[in-house]
């Protein structure tokens, strides 16, 4: 485990024996709403660097942004090396830190939910996936009665949809993708997994009407917009 993964873990413990955490100051919500919009621009390193640059454990919700978007990216990648241990390793210390942020209805047990979930679709472990997705759309639910759904690493059915599309269910992901993008104003990355996801089953008409929004939503000169341009480009033809 590497000596970054060991700190947040005793950050996350040091935080959770407070008896109330600190109010988070005006700057650090300005930045977990600038990392929020990265992410939905699929730039989550760019998140994670910014919450980083914060520095601010005593605020809860910077904490779990930090562990879960930690977790999320190195599970996102182990399934490349067959999610190994070692590979996961990154993983099982943001799932402890998030473990050590909140009870069990919370953003932080949310954010534990969706890791492990990755976890699970790392190791190809779909029934685990869908057991930890399930929960994670009943904590969303109870977590966002009157208030904003939960967004640590990604609102559920976003991160339902990359998921699905990790372990090649490319029907649940488009379907997981379609009830994400009926939230006000959806991302690119939104657009372009349901275009992935399209395109895999075979709907080159649909995926090129997924990839023309993208177009429209997407930062001039990203990957998103040039992953979408390119594809663009053999649609008209």
């Amino acid at each position: 485990m590497s000596m970054r993964c060991v700190a947040v873990v005793a950050m996350c413990l040091a935080l959770a024996e407070s008896p109330q955490a600190e109010p988070c100051t005006p700057a650090v919500d300005a930045g977990l709403a600038a990392a929020a919009a990265a992410v939905a621009h699929d730039e989550v390193d760019a998140a994670l660097a910014r919450l980083e640059a914060l520095a601010a454990p005593g605020c809860r919700e910077w904490a779990v942004a930090v562990a879960s978007l930690r977790g999320w990216r190195v599970a996102r990648t182990a399934g490349a090396t067959g999610g190994t241990a070692e590979a996961l390793a990154g993983a099982t210390a943001a799932r402890e830190a998030l473990a050590a942020l909140g009870p069990a209805v919370s953003e932080a047990a949310y954010a534990h939910a969706l890791v492990t979930a990755a976890v699970a679709a790392a190791q190809d472990e779909r029934e685990d996936l869908q057991v930890w997705l399930d929960h994670a759309h009943d904590l969303a639910r109870r977590l966002s009665a009157g208030r904003d759904q939960p967004r640590w690493p990604l609102p559920v059915d976003a991160a339902e949809g990359e998921l699905w599309f990790d372990v090649d269910d490319f029907e649940l992901s488009e379907a997981a993708f379609a009830r994400a993008l009926a939230a006000p104003a959806p991302g690119p990355a939104l657009w372009r997994g349901l275009a992935r996801a399209r395109d895999r089953r075979g709907n080159r008409e649909g995926a090129c009407a997924a990839y023309r929004r993208t177009l429209d939503v997407a930062t001039p000169g990203s990957a998103l917009a040039a992953e979408a341009r390119g594809y663009v480009l053999v649609c008209a033809r």
